[in-house]
């Protein structure tokens, strides 16, 4: 893999109208609830690097990213999503231990964009479970990563994913929130490198949700003691 191979896809407009300042805004920090934790991956931030570059190659992780693409590999995409202000990449974990990988991105400047009506607005996430003893916290970090999202963007109408169609195991985990958060299944999509199922989560219904079942903080530790 290399970054040569790969180029910004232009998209300061959408069909024929200029985006708005959302997509192109620098990205603000993002605090989740406790106990979790995001720690930046950047250009120049080797240990993280290393890790996602591990990760990428355990066959767990091959199987769903299919992203194995070596530790210079990945210090290219990572510069990659520094060059402009599509995506930022994460580790997520606990108590200062890091069991898995995230990227946040601004649906606007995606190809996803093409797929439904209200993007301008959203962020979309993909990720995976690194570290296996995480496996069984994946739903809690899906709201928990929700949750950042919506408190540390206000003008954020929607968080998006989109998985491969393919993968039972991301879908079941989305519906899984969906139920908690009242998002919605809008679909399959066809990418241009994948065929994908869509999921939103939009802001005024999720907080509803979260309300309704006494708050972010309560349903996080009510997901922990399952």
């Amino acid at each position: 893999m290399t970054t040569g191979l790969r180029r910004p896809i232009d998209r300061t407009r959408r069909y024929g109208e200029p985006l708005g300042d959302f997509a192109f805004r620098p990205w603000v920090p993002i605090t989740l609830p406790a106990p979790w934790e995001l720690t930046p991956v950047t250009p120049h931030s080797a240990a993280e690097i290393d890790q996602v570059s591990r990760w990428m190659a355990e066959p767990h992780v091959k199987l769903a990213m299919n992203k194995d693409w070596g530790r210079d590999g990945w210090q290219q995409e990572i510069e990659f999503q520094f060059s402009d202000t599509k995506t930022r990449p994460f580790l997520v974990g606990q108590g200062g231990r890091r069991g898995g990988y995230t990227e946040l991105y601004r649906v606007a400047l995606d190809v996803v964009a093409d797929c439904y009506e209200t993007p301008e607005f959203d962020i979309g996430m993909h990720g995976c479970i690194g570290d296996p003893e995480y496996f069984g916290f994946a739903l809690p970090f899906w709201v928990a990563l929700i949750a950042g999202i919506f408190a540390a963007h206000p003008d954020c109408t929607g968080v998006v994913s989109d998985p491969a169609a393919a993968n039972r195991q991301v879908r079941a985990l989305d519906r899984a929130v969906c139920a908690i958060a009242n998002g919605r299944e809008l679909g399959e999509i066809d990418l241009p490198h994948k065929r994908a199922a869509l999921f939103r989560f939009e802001r005024d219904d999720f907080y509803a949700a979260m309300t309704e079942q006494g708050g972010v903080d309560n349903v996080l530790r009510e997901l922990a003691a399952q």
